[in-house]
């Protein structure tokens, strides 16, 4: 009996013994906690959480393309996330006449995105990056994957704050068929241009297509004009500007002159303060209007709404007869780095990604841009030969306020006030006031 209950408490021990054992591999490494059999740690409620990759990090990029500017803007967005699944892109795009303000009132509210497409020349990036907004990108290496002659427009002694995407032109697209069948040859002067005007308008058609909501399309037809009608007898006036020794009411009166006398003859788009940008090319691209003025970024955006279109682009000839017709060219699109992103290493290798010649070319082509890649050409695209053999012959002349000291508050102005005239509010001599009274405010505030 003795041997059968001593039996029995060995075998009760041994079990307790062995059950001791298998508990100890969930004891949470020997701490004498208890713990269930799923693994949860019951101190904590929870089971322990594999390690998870990180959270991306968001770059914020803006810019003044949006709508059937934005090229390959999403394509390569989506290009560069694909190589970099660390980093995700939000882009913010606004026509070009909104951002140089909301552009400025972001900085101003220390609120500016991490990465900007900022435009080129003293007045724009080159003002911000003094002013302490841009970061220098002199000694990143894919820097001088860049032209010499691009660098320009976004450099300041020794320091570079922008890449330079693309060489652009403004010119005049026309419909190549309309003029065909109106047997009008390309102008070659002002009065050649009239004419063709009146030409087309006879026939029944709107000779020039052209939305000024916000102003920016009288902008780019007046930069058009102003190598030929001001630049062309007054090369330093860039210079007399900046120094104060010259004034937009005496250098521009001729021009103004020109460009509404084709409003008051019924050459452009009635209303157009009502009517985009957009609107206004979507005119042109349908075939109801002849002629449409605009950057060669926009030709994308003409042909993809009418691929049959036969297209072309010829520079603005305001030139007196007997004068070259001299093109409008400059570096289009630069993109900078905020310095006080806290994002700076994703932001750089945005820009590195953008320097790399496979996707300069995939943006040029979207922009049917130039390229500004040293060495590379680009494709140049058919409707866009007769500008660029002007471009190519030396007769061009940089976008005008890539060398105004106070280019922003000169352009913004402009923009305003010329709404003011097509809706007859203003004069065009009280436009050129307004712009010389902006310039001097802001050089007195500099």
């Amino acid at each position: 009996m003795r041997q059968r209950k001593l039996g029995w408490i060995a075998l009760v021990l041994s079990l307790l013994l062995f059950v001791t054992a298998c508990g100890g591999g969930n004891t949470g490494g020997g701490n004498g906690e208890p713990s269930n059999e799923s693994g949860t740690n019951s101190a904590a409620g929870q089971k322990p959480e594999a390690s998870k990759p990180a959270e991306p990090v968001t770059l914020k990029v803006a810019g003044y393309k949006s709508g059937a500017e934005l090229g390959a803007i999403p394509e390569l967005n989506e290009k560069f996330m694909k190589e970099n699944p660390d980093i995700k892109i939000v882009y913010e795009g606004m026509p070009g006449g909104q951002f140089r303000d909301f552009l400025k009132a972001r900085f101003a509210a220390n609120d500016a995105s991490d990465v900007i497409m900022i435009h080129p020349g003293l007045s724009d990036v080159i003002a911000y990056g003094n002013a302490g907004y841009l970061m220098d990108l002199s000694g990143e290496s894919w820097i001088g994957s860049f032209t010499e002659a691009s660098l320009k427009s976004v450099s300041h002694e020794g320091q570079v704050y922008a890449i330079p995407n693309d060489m652009n032109v403004l010119g005049v697209y026309y419909n190549q068929q309309i003029f065909d069948d109106l047997s009008i040859d390309i102008p070659q002067n002002w009065s050649q241009f009239v004419e063709a005007a009146e030409k087309i308008k006879q026939s029944g058609q709107l000779p020039i297509s052209i939305g000024n909501n916000d102003g920016w399309m009288t902008l780019a037809a007046l930069f058009t004009m102003a190598p030929g009608s001001v630049y062309a007898g007054q090369e330093d006036f860039d210079a007399q500007l900046n120094a104060g020794t010259a004034t937009f009411s005496e250098g521009w009166a001729k021009m103004l002159e020109q460009w509404f006398s084709l409003e008051e003859a019924g050459y452009l788009t009635e209303k157009s303060t009502g009517v985009s940008l957009d609107q206004a090319q979507q005119a042109f691209a349908t075939g109801k209007a002849a002629m449409y003025i605009d950057g060669n970024w926009s030709l994308p955006g003409i042909t993809s709404s009418n691929p049959d279109l036969k297209v072309g682009m010829f520079p603005m000839p305001s030139n007196d007869e007997g004068r070259d017709v001299i093109a409008s060219a400059a570096v289009g699109t630069t993109f900078a780095i905020n310095k006080s992103t806290k994002a700076a290493d994703a932001a750089k290798r945005y820009l590195a990604f953008w320097s790399e010649t496979e996707n300069q070319k995939i943006w040029a082509k979207s922009q049917q841009a130039f390229m500004t890649i040293k060495g590379e050409t680009g494709d140049v695209n058919p409707s866009l030969q007769h500008i660029a053999e002007v471009v190519a012959s030396g007769k061009s002349y940089p976008f005008l306020d890539q060398g105004w000291a106070f280019g922003g508050a000169a352009t913004t102005e402009l923009m305003n006030s010329a709404q003011g005239v097509y809706l007859k509010v203003i004069t065009p001599k009280e436009m050129l006031a307004n712009m010389d009274k902006a310039w001097k405010t802001a050089a007195s505030n500099k």
